[in-house]
């Protein structure tokens, strides 16, 4: 799916699925290999529209989101490029978490992949880029620490070859298959989903409409397909999220799939975390003397 242009189109376009909501009668081992079947007909047939408009790149964090989709790509012969990013600290020994991940990833399902390694000069410069991208209305930290991640992924992909436009992204399996914490606090993590879903596009979507049209690209999100969206919000809560972990019946689909295991079981760290740009947010707000990280984001705005 292509991302939505309005407010009101998106929210109509979920709450007409939500009204059309009829819970699944399948059994856990029905709907493995149905939920498998139709990633891979949503992500595949999301790939072919892409190319008909330019090469595809893919933002690629390790998790198994965005490692699912590089899978499926590769499993049905679509070329495209994977591209890591993340920070790190000229002091620090440690590579972020997402590197070293999608590094083991990459070589065990031979990709073609690429990263980004920021220093703190790089981070600040790509950090001015990112909030003056967003504006006044869409800066907060999360949407820079995110969308940072997002600006690198897509101008370093454009170097590499400038006919990269059509990127793809795992954004909406957290919604869809209950993954965040606030599923797990709420008292009914169904309704959480749907209301996860009809908040995304000032939450998320907004920010990655304005990278678009910044940098002439295209985002394609498998996960928020209609179809995927209907079928997946069918799925009792119970198979998504319980004491064995979060999206459990998505890494479940993953595995059928043949998504080895360890890729497909990955515990989940948000963008800004894995890549550490959160963190780099923060050094360099206490670097400039500023108490809290919002404060340095909005001292970096051009008004």
């Amino acid at each position: 799916m292509n991302l939505p242009n309005s407010k009101e189109t998106w929210e109509d376009h979920i709450s007409l699925l939500q009204k059309e909501e009829e819970p699944t009668k399948n059994s856990k081992e029905e709907i493995i290999p149905l939920l498998a079947n139709l990633l891979e007909e949503t992500i595949v047939s999301a790939a072919k529209v892409a190319l008909s408009k330019g090469k595809i790149g893919v933002l690629f964090s390790g998790g198994v989101d965005s490692t699912l989709i590089c899978f499926v790509l590769k499993k049905f012969n679509i070329p495209f490029d994977a591209i890591t990013v993340g920070f790190q600290d000229n002091n620090e020994q440690k590579l972020p978490d997402d590197i070293l991940e999608s590094r083991i990833v990459a070589k065990d399902l031979s990709l073609k992949y690429h990263e980004v390694i920021l220093d703190f000069l790089q981070a600040e410069n790509l950090f001015k880029k990112i909030v003056n991208i967003l504006g006044e209305d869409l800066n907060n930290v999360v949407n820079v620490g995110v969308g940072s991640v997002e600006l690198a992924g897509i101008q370093e992909l454009k170097k590499i070859d400038p006919a990269i436009t059509e990127i793809f992204g795992g954004l909406g399996s957290e919604e869809i298959f209950a993954g965040y914490k606030r599923h797990l606090d709420s008292s009914n993590r169904h309704e959480e989903c749907w209301l996860g879903l009809k908040s995304m596009f000032e939450r998320d979507l907004m920010r990655d409409l304005g990278i678009a049209k910044s940098e002439g690209i295209r985002f394609y999100t498998p996960f928020l397909d209609k179809e995927l969206i209907s079928f997946s919000m069918n799925i009792d809560d119970s198979l998504k999220l319980n004491e064995k972990g979060a999206k459990m019946i998505l890494r479940e689909a993953a595995r059928h799939s043949g998504l080895p295991e360890n890729f497909a079981f990955r515990p989940k760290k948000a963008a800004q975390y894995g890549s550490r740009t959160d963190r780099a947010i923060a050094k360099l707000a206490k670097q400039k003397g500023f108490k809290y990280k919002k404060d340095y984001i909005n001292s970096i705005l051009i008004k």
